[in-house]
């Protein structure tokens, strides 16, 4: 595979996300309703080889249906994909990004700087979510990340995603 092509979803991706989804075995309720927040990752032949989505709630993002290809997985691809969506949930105005997990908290919290937290805070903000009422993910772990950019932040320790959203550095 040469360089993934990343763009945002489109009615005509809908079939192979969900595809994608249930080949992973990530919920599938509310994609729809949200498809126009979706960032999607093709291969050059065309392929769909990743997806992540966000749910906006005011300035809160849930980070939904992040799934890569078995193939794909452990490749970088989906911290790619992830940095990605973040950066343009920031540039949208979303400051905090809200996520649940089953499975892959070490890779949220130790690649991406993701936090476990309580459900509690979000209970009233997320309750139109089709994926936070979802009774598999009641048990699921629950994480956040602060995306407001503070400007002494990239003058003092910058991380390139901040930076980028500052319009300054790579």
């Amino acid at each position: 595979m040469n360089q993934p092509i990343f763009s945002n979803a489109t009615a005509d991706d809908a079939s192979e996300i969900l595809a994608l989804l249930q080949a992973v075995q990530l919920p599938h309720e509310g994609v729809l309703e949200h498809l126009s927040s979706f960032t999607i990752v093709r291969d050059d032949a065309g392929k769909l080889i990743a997806c992540a989505g966000v749910e906006h709630y005011g300035d809160i993002g849930l980070l939904r249906s992040v799934a890569v290809v078995p193939g794909g997985q452990k490749t970088g691809l989906g911290t790619r994909l992830i940095e990605s969506v973040l950066t343009q949930a920031a540039q949208s105005g979303i400051v905090e990004m809200v996520l649940l997990t089953t499975t892959a908290r070490d890779f949220f919290a130790g690649k991406l700087g993701f936090q476990v937290t309580s459900r509690e805070p979000y209970q009233e903000r997320l309750a139109a979510s089709p994926e936070w009422q979802l009774p598999r993910c009641a048990s699921a772990v629950v994480m956040k990340k602060d995306l407001a950019v503070k400007e002494w932040d990239c003058l003092i320790k910058p991380t390139p995603m901040q930076c980028q959203m500052m319009g300054e550095g790579p």
